[in-house]
């Protein structure tokens, strides 16, 4: 979205400040393509952004809390991302006295969801009443987000671009949405990311109890499982803790895993090279992980 803007020479008649929201959970290979590529080539306007209640991001949020996002309560997404964001828009619009619109690079072929989404929406769930949401790529294919990436000059952050187990969308490392093989990739290729939630599982563990013992109760007098990061649940109703969740990541579908116990992540995993799928193989070197 960014090198769309700049191509449509918007930035010389409006200024633009470009928002990243750091939860504090993102690949050290997103944080070094934000630090060697992403800033180099937006500029001063650049804002990475972080929660102020919880500066340490999901660790820190998920140690207050005692507890893991969930599906249904993705309190994540609201404390590192939303409230973040949404702080930025006021800065701008009170600080600098801009009416603001909340440009979102997002496109309709990434999700059901998305495809429902429209270019222009009055207001934005950032700051309904700050400003509207402007999604200039919606209709984009990724031919359409390769050729630009192809005539900026820019390679996109190398985690697409493997050749094994390589990302089709990047963000939380891992989000509590990833697939199969996204959390196949964590386990063969980042052993030291399955060893710090194995740490927080136990630290967030510990806190919950704490709550509950101020109610005078228990995981077993509640009749609930520890908290885990995933909470998909298996036949007993407990939540599998990560390693057993890393060890499923590896099976196939009928594999060690009982179909019945099969976790609610979706499976599948693209059949071509991650550069392949870009286009992008000639572009440029990809990197010691490529």
């Amino acid at each position: 979205m960014a090198i769309w803007l700049k191509q449509q020479g918007v930035e010389e008649t409006n200024p633009i400040y470009w928002g990243y929201a750091d939860t504090g959970w993102e690949h050290e290979s997103v944080y070094r393509y934000i630090d060697e590529t992403l800033i180099p080539y937006l500029g001063k306007n650049f804002r990475r952004v972080k929660s102020k209640k919880y500066p340490g991001g999901m660790v820190d949020l998920c140690t207050q809390k005692g507890a893991f996002p969930a599906r249904r309560s993705r309190f994540c997404t609201d404390e590192l991302k939303k409230k973040p964001l949404r702080d930025l828009i006021k800065w701008v619009k009170f600080e600098h006295d801009i009416q603001p619109i909340n440009a979102v690079g997002i496109r309709a072929a990434e999700s059901k969801a998305r495809s429902n989404m429209l270019e222009w929406e009055m207001g934005s769930v950032l700051a309904a009443n700050l400003c509207d949401t402007w999604r200039p790529l919606i209709g984009a294919t990724i031919e359409h987000v390769t050729a630009l990436h192809r005539e900026a000059g820019i390679m996109p952050c190398d985690l697409y671009l493997r050749d094994e187990h390589y990302a089709t969308r990047i963000g939380c490392w891992p989000c509590i949405m990833s697939c199969k093989s996204e959390l196949k990739a964590i386990a063969i290729t980042d052993e030291p990311r399955v060893a710090k939630i194995r740490e927080l599982e136990e630290v967030v563990a510990v806190k919950a109890a704490e709550r509950l013992a101020k109610k005078g109760e228990t995981f077993e007098s509640r009749g609930v499982g520890k908290p885990t990061f995933f909470q998909a649940k298996d036949g007993t109703g407990q939540c599998w803790p990560i390693d057993r969740v890393m060890e499923w990541s590896k099976t196939a579908w009928g594999g060690k895993v009982p179909a019945d116990q099969q976790l609610e992540l979706f499976a599948g995993e693209p059949s071509e090279r991650g550069c392949q799928m870009w286009g992008l193989c000639d572009l440029g070197p990809l990197g010691d992980e490529s």
